[in-house]
C-alpha cells in the first residue's frame, strides 16, 4: 500500500460514503455518518460477523442507504488487522464499492487525541476511523492479481524457506559442539560437500562413534564414497581431538539421530528454495512478454533472481507515480528529528515492507565495493563521516530509484494526459522539437545515450 493522491476530478464528480470498519477474526464493527432529509448529521454504528453471507448482506443494504442519502458510491475503510480484513474488502470490491486502508498507527494515536487516554476499544476504533478517512489520510488498498499475487506469495514462502535454512544451520552447528567440537571444515565444505553428507549418514558426526569403529574402518567406507584421503586423514585428526570419555553414549546417539534429521530438512528445504526459484523466475518472463515488465537482468546491475525478488516485493512499479511513493512503501523514507535548534539525526521510518528493504539490501551489497556500480558513490558518503547503515540506505534508495527509472512505464503514462491537456488548451497540437518531447511517446535512450551501460552510469 502506498500514500493516497487525492484526485480533484474524481472528487468533484463522484460524491462518497465512507463506511469505516474494525475488523476482528470473528466480527467486524462499522460506523458511518448519515445525513436525514432536514440536512441534520447523524453518526451509525453496527456490528456484523465477519462470515461471506453477512457481509454480503450488510453490503447490499449499505449501498442502498448511499443511494437514498444521494452519494454516488459506498467506500469502505478499514485498518489492516493480520490477514482478517482481506475478506471484507475483496467482497467490497466485488459488489463495486471502493475500498481504502488506514495505518493503524495513525488510528492509535489519533484516538488518543480523541479520548485524551491510552485506552484500547474496538468500539473506538470505527470512529477513529472514519475521521482519518475524513481527514484524507487513507492509504492505497493495492490489491494483486494474476501472476503478480503469484509472484508476492512465492517471494513471501522463499523467505520463510530462507529462515528456515537459517535455523535449522544454526541447531546443526549447536549439536556439533558435543559430538564433533573440533571439526576444523569451514561451512562450505559442511552443508554442500559430498564427503559431509557421507560423513553424516554414516555417523552422524559422532566423533566418538568414529573413534571407536576404528581408523581402518573409517577409511575404507569414505573411500568408497568417493572422499579423498587427505579430507579423510583430517577428519580423523578432527574426530580424535573431539572425542571426549565418560560420555553418554546413548544421548550421543540420540543427538546423532537429531543431526541427521537436520541434514534432511535442509536437504529438502533447498529443493524447495529451488523450485520456488524456478517459478519466480517463470513468472517474471511471463510478465515481461506481456509488457508489464521492462527490466533485464544484468551482471553489473542485478541478477536475475535478485530482480524477480524485488519485482514481488514492489508489484507493478506503474502504480508508483513518483519514486517518493515507492520509497514510503519500503519504508526507505527518511524522518526529520529537529525540535527548534537542536537537530537530530534522520533516520528510515521502517513503516512499510520490510521484506523489500531486505531483498533490496542484498541487491546493492555487491555493488558497494571499490570498483563496483557504486562503490564511488558508497566510499564517498563513508568519508564524509556518515556512518555504514545510513550510506547503505542512500546506495538503496538510488538503486531503487534507478530501478523505477528504467521500468520507465510509469513516466509515459504521466506524459500522455499531460501533453493532451496543454494540446487541448492551445487549441492546437504541439509541434516541432518540444512535441516529440512532450508527446508520451516511450523514452528512447538511444536519442541521447551512446550504449545501455551509459543509461546506468548516468542514473
Amino acid at each position: 500500500m502506498h500514500t493516497h493522491t487525492k484526485n480533484e476530478s474524481e472528487d468533484q464528480t463522484q460524491r462518497t460514503w465512507d463506511v469505516a470498519v474494525d475488523v476482528s477474526k470473528d466480527s467486524l464493527s462499522w460506523s458511518a455518518q448519515s445525513i436525514d432529509g432536514r440536512g441534520r448529521r447523524s453518526v451509525e454504528e453496527g456490528v456484523v460477523n465477519n462470515a461471506n453471507a453477512e457481509i454480503g448482506a450488510w453490503l447490499g443494504r449499505m449501498q442502498e442507504r448511499a443511494r437514498a442519502q444521494s452519494y454516488d458510491r459506498l467506500r469502505v475503510v478499514c485498518e489492516p488487522t493480520g490477514g482478517y480484513e482481506k475478506r471484507l474488502l475483496h467482497l467490497a470490491r466485488e459488489a463495486g464499492c471502493a475500498t481504502a486502508l488506514v495505518n493503524g498507527e495513525a488510528v492509535k494515536k489519533l484516538q488518543i487525541v480523541q479520548s485524551n487516554d491510552t485506552g484500547k476499544s474496538d468500539c473506538k476504533d470505527p470512529g477513529t476511523i472514519l475521521l482519518l478517512a475524513k481527514l484524507d489520510k487513507t492509504l492505497t488498498d493495492r490489491p494483486l492479481r494474476g501472476e503478480w499475487l503469484r509472484l508476492r506469495e512465492l517471494g513471501i514462502r522463499y523467505d520463510r524457506l530462507e529462515r528456515e535454512s537459517a535455523r535449522a544451520k544454526n541447531r546443526i552447528h549447536k549439536l556439533l559442539v558435543p559430538l564433533f567440537g573440533a571439526l576444523s571444515f569451514k561451512n562450505d565444505w559442511l552443508f554442500d560437500g559430498d564427503a559431509s553428507a557421507a560423513v553424516c549418514e554414516l555417523y552422524g558426526f559422532d566423533a566418538a562413534a568414529i573413534v571407536e569403529a576404528g581408523r581402518d574402518s573409517f577409511r575404507s567406507k569414505l573411500r568408497r564414497r568417493g572422499v579423498y584421503r587427505s579430507t579423510i586423514q583430517r577428519l580423523w585428526e578432527d574426530a580424535q581431538r573431539s572425542a571426549t570419555a565418560g560420555v553418554d553414549r546413548d544421548w550421543l546417539a540420540m543427538l546423532a539421530e537429531d543431526l541427521r534429521e537436520l541434514f534432511e530438512d535442509l536437504a529438502r528445504t533447498r529443493a524447495r528454495r529451488q523450485d520456488v526459484r524456478e517459478r519466480m523466475l517463470a513468472l517474471v518472463d511471463t510478465l515481461r512478454e506481456r509488457g508489464e515488465v521492462r527490466l533485464v537482468a544484468r551482471p553489473d546491475l542485478i541478477g536475475a533472481f535478485s530482480l524477480a525478488r524485488i519485482l514481488a516485493e514492489t508489484g507493478p512499479m506503474r502504480d508508483f507515480a513518483d519514486i517518493r511513493q515507492l520509497w514510503r512503501y519500503g519504508g526507505l523514507n527518511l524522518c526529520p528529528r529537529q525540535s527548534g535548534k537542536k537537530r537530530g539525526k534522520d533516520r528510515q521510518s521502517k513503516r512499510g515492507r520490510a521484506r523489500l528493504r531486505h531483498v533490496v539490501s542484498l541487491a546493492v551489497f555487491k555493488r558497494v565495493v571499490k570498483g563496483a556500480l557504486y562503490g564511488d558513490y558508497y566510499h564517498a558518503k563513508r568519508k564524509g563521516g556518515m556512518c555504514s547503515g545510513k550510506a547503505m540506505t542512500a546506495v538503496a534508495r538510488k538503486f531503487l530509484k534507478l530501478l523505477w527509472g528504467l521500468d520507465g512505464a510509469r513516466s509515459a503514462q504521466m506524459a500522455q494526459p499531460r501533453a493532451r491537456a496543454r494540446g487541448e488548451a492551445s487549441g492546437c497540437p504541439p509541434r516541432g522539437r518540444r512535441a516529440e518531447q512532450s508527446s508520451g511517446a516511450e523514452f528512447d535512450p538511444r536519442r541521447v545515450f551512446a550504449s545501455e551501460g551509459a543509461v546506468v552510469d548516468a542514473a
